[in-house]
């Protein structure tokens, strides 16, 4: 059996291997501008034009009133697509707002020996904890950034998390096809990436890099760069719908390009912090027909005591007799409001054609036998 030393320089004489270090280092730069900051470790920078609006005054996604400079934007390229401890960092994107533009830091690893390096690099560029804008980073990239630095022996790092994945959701959720950070980049902002390199695909392209093999990483580097470049317009396009202002029935004035959210879905945001314009965006969604900010509404009105008013959505939206939520709502208020057991057994019985799962049928068999035993009685 051959030792490790030759077997290492068989490795540093075959021409279709990348160039090693003495320490058995993949030593060969990813490409142009990129600076070597350590054994393994690359970094670059990519200078945009300004994104970000000196300060954010009417938080509307953002937990408080913040500036541009106190954000930084992170993504990361990791070599597999879920949890685990053997989930590796492989590539970490931070956007930074600064005077003279939106600076993108991408640090590489190069090989795995350098990961120490890497994190040590990261932890030193978000030193001042400034909050950490992502997409899906709450659960999956801050979790393998949390990990990594537990499993090389680390101190913790806990910036604060905004991650744009929830008010996107809240927002845009039934409107979309789907909510993927590339569906709104076209949907919502109103562009399309032109030879773009799936992120599924960047875990094959970084085992391809190790073993010498370039032609796909440059897609990486470009796919994670946009990824950075996108949260921070997302951001600056979610803020701006937080300066729109709901008629009764319509979204009055200037409104931010692309698809727009629900009525709904603005006040679901806006229910984190402001419950007045919660409360207004209900009112226009109702106003406009959106059914579930009459249900949103209908519950609001009955906890505040207004059964006539709350009775008065739930027929509108049990008009046809097939929304099972109204229906039952509006069979408690038949039996114990106005005490008319009988019309409240047949508008349950209305729904007893429709597709229910296993748990609205049982609730409606129970309600049904119920209201038939006090019938009885009172007979």
């Amino acid at each position: 059996m051959s030792s490790l030393s030759q077997r290492l320089a068989r490795l540093r004489t075959n021409p279709s291997r990348p160039v090693l270090s003495t320490a058995g280092i993949i030593s060969e730069p990813p490409g142009c501008g990129w600076k070597k900051i350590d054994d393994g470790v690359w970094e670059r920078r990519i200078l945009h034009p300004g994104l970000l609006p000196g300060k954010f005054e009417n938080p509307f996604v953002l937990p408080e009133v913040l500036s541009g400079d106190a954000l930084v934007f992170y993504d990361l390229e990791t070599t597999g697509l879920s949890g685990g401890a053997g989930n590796i960092a492989f590539l970490i994107g931070l956007g930074f707002s600064q005077p003279e533009g939106f600076t993108v830091i991408q640090l590489f690893l190069g090989d795995y020996p350098g990961e120490p390096a890497l994190l040590s690099r990261y932890a030193e560029l978000i030193r001042e904890n400034r909050p950490q804008v992502s997409y899906n980073g709450r659960s999956f990239d801050s979790q393998v950034l949390k990990t990594r630095l537990l499993l090389n022996r680390m101190p913790p790092l806990l910036p604060p998390q905004i991650d744009l994945l929830y008010p996107s959701r809240r927002l845009w959720k039934g409107v979309l096809p789907n909510l993927s950070l590339g569906t709104l980049e076209r949907e919502v902002l109103g562009f399309f990436r032109e030879d773009d390199l799936p992120g599924r695909e960047a875990p094959d392209a970084w085992f391809e890099w190790l073993k010498g093999d370039k032609e796909r990483i440059t897609g990486v580097f470009q796919h994670n760069s946009d990824d950075i470049v996108s949260l921070a317009r997302l951001l600056v396009h979610l803020e701006a719908w937080g300066d729109v202002e709901p008629g009764m029935d319509e979204i009055r004035g200037s409104t931010p390009p692309g698809v727009h959210p629900t009525f709904r879905g603005m006040a679901r945001q806006w229910s984190l912090g402001n419950p007045s314009m919660e409360r207004r965006w209900i009112d226009a969604g109702w106003a406009a027909g959106e059914p579930l900010c009459g249900r949103d509404l209908a519950i609001r009105l009955k906890r505040e005591g207004d059964f006539h008013s709350a009775s008065a959505i739930w027929k509108q939206l049990n008009e046809n007799g097939e929304n099972y939520f109204s229906a039952v709502e509006l069979a408690k208020y038949y039996e114990h409001r106005l005490k008319k057991l009988e019309k409240a057994l047949v508008v349950l019985s209305r729904l007893e054609v429709l597709p229910l799962n296993p748990r609205q049928y049982r609730e409606l068999e129970h309600r049904q036998i119920r209201l038939k035993r006090k019938i009885d009685r009172l007979s």
